[in-house]
């Protein structure tokens, strides 16, 4: 650790006081770095044992933030410090707040539906400024599958097979699938962030201070960029949905989003069950919305 943070104090050119590791992912190592002078970064290094591999190198990635942030986004991104091939990292300064998963419960109403429209305005941004000719331009994925994510597609088959869970869960799956199939045709495509879930939205004083991991974007199906939002926030998506179409004047089907939805977080659910306790009740409510949501189909 101590020839990273060397290389990270030249690449910088300041001296380091303070050199921790954050958080160590499926991917990437995050350090947090302070230096004399009082600058704040956050240090996002490739794993050479790495678990998973996300779609963007960490110079794709960097230089995909460096663009969006030249556009006058409607919210914030990181700025980022360096970026570097050998060894693959890249610095951005570090933005003050708390991750949204850790103060959604506290937030009050107002700021909940702001945050999820100020999120809509912001995708509806992404798909008109970073046209698919751009997307290549930065060495970033263009995906025309409109299909189940293979991986969801095989959770969805086994999920059938399964003995120790409820067959309405089942009958509901079997449903969702046929939703999600008959409307491969209404797929909307653009430039998508692909991972704006709530671990990766930084809110301060009942805000969104940041956006960040742009490592899995893609030019690809909006129905995925959507998918963690109705998971995450079943309650409040519509407004995310609604502020984006607006924005953007394209409309999306509900229908394809609220069945991939639940067909990609469908593993999760039946994990959680598995455990029984809170778990399982969890999993319950969490399925019980997507039956109401899906009644109307």
């Amino acid at each position: 650790m101590s020839d990273m943070k060397g290389t990270i104090q030249e690449l910088l050119g300041q001296e380091i006081i303070i050199f921790e590791l954050k958080r160590k992912g499926y991917c990437n190592n995050a350090y947090y770095v302070e230096t004399k002078s009082g600058k704040k970064v956050i240090v996002k290094e490739a794993r050479a044992d790495g678990e998973l591999k996300e779609q963007n190198s960490l110079q794709v990635e960097a230089h995909v933030i460096q663009k969006l942030s030249g556009l006058n986004l409607s919210l914030s991104l990181p700025e980022v410090c360096f970026v570097s091939k050998d060894p693959s990292m890249f610095g951005y300064a570090y933005i003050e707040g708390e991750l949204l998963i850790d103060v959604w419960k506290d937030l009050s109403e107002e700021n909940r539906i702001r945050i999820c429209q100020d999120l809509g305005v912001f995708h509806a941004e992404l798909g008109r400024e970073i046209t698919e000719a751009m997307t290549k331009e930065l060495g970033v994925q263009i995906n025309t599958y409109t299909g189940l994510h293979p991986e969801v597609e095989q959770e969805y088959k086994n999920a059938l097979i399964f003995t120790d869970i409820p067959e309405e869960w089942k009958t509901l799956a079997r449903k969702a699938k046929i939703i999600f199939d008959k409307t491969l045709d209404l797929g909307i495509f653009q430039f998508l962030h692909n991972d704006a879930h709530h671990e990766n939205i930084i809110i301060k004083d009942g805000e969104i201070a940041g956006i960040i991991d742009f490592g899995d974007s893609e030019f690809g199906e909006a129905a995925r960029e959507f998918s963690r939002y109705i998971r995450d926030f079943p309650d409040h998506a519509e407004y995310i949905i609604s502020a984006y179409e607006a924005a953007s004047g394209k409309k999306l089907s509900r229908k394809r989003l609220i069945s991939n939805a639940f067909l990609s977080g469908l593993m999760e659910n039946v994990e959680d069950y598995r455990k029984g306790g809170v778990d399982r009740e969890r999993a319950e409510k969490a399925v019980s919305k997507y039956q109401e949501m899906m009644r109307g189909f």
